[in-house]
């Protein structure tokens, strides 16, 4: 009995979270396992390609850039990931007092407990709408940094190449 009285083990949070969990792992076992599998050859075979066309751009973007590409985008995912966890988790919250509310509507009814119900509810969707908010901002301002990253490599791969291509043209 302990075990659902705790608010994360409420029928509500519970259901929430039976619904959520299968699709995840459906997900993750579908197709964004081949996704993660494709990138990976992409990456190695690019870099090997970059190395073996001009082996100077090759290894200044190969060891210049990538990294902080893998970097910011593990970071991308695992912000993505807590942002996530943390919506399910606070909406999870309100989703349990949803549940045990309707579940319990004739002894609400009796009781007029409705408006302090409704009160309740509205107040924990705010709250959670003002951390999320807050969280999204977060998340928003690394994924702008990440997104970032990938431009500055880019850049850096035409100021490698303008060079080599002056000298080149200097030579004819």
């Amino acid at each position: 009995m302990n075990f659902f009285d705790k608010e994360e083990n409420a029928s509500g949070s519970l259901a929430s979270k039976l619904s959520l969990y299968p699709n995840n792992l459906v997900e993750l076992l579908g197709f964004n396992v081949m996704l993660i599998l494709i990138n990976v050859v992409n990456v190695v075979s690019s870099s090997v390609l970059a190395i073996i066309v001009g082996w100077k751009l090759g290894l200044a973007i190969v060891f210049g850039a990538l990294p902080p590409l893998i970097f910011s985008g593990y970071l991308r995912i695992r912000l993505e990931t807590k942002l996530e966890d943390q919506t399910t988790k606070n909406f999870s919250r309100s989703a349990a007092l949803a549940s045990e509310a309707v579940s319990a509507i004739r002894t609400v009814s009796s009781l007029a407990l409705e408006r302090q119900i409704l009160s309740q509810y509205q107040e924990r969707l705010q709250g959670v709408a003002q951390r999320s908010i807050k969280a999204l901002t977060w998340t928003m301002f690394w994924y702008s940094l990440t997104q970032s990253i990938s431009f500055l490599a880019m850049a850096l791969g035409f100021w490698c190449v303008i060079p080599s291509r002056r000298m080149y043209q200097s030579n004819i």
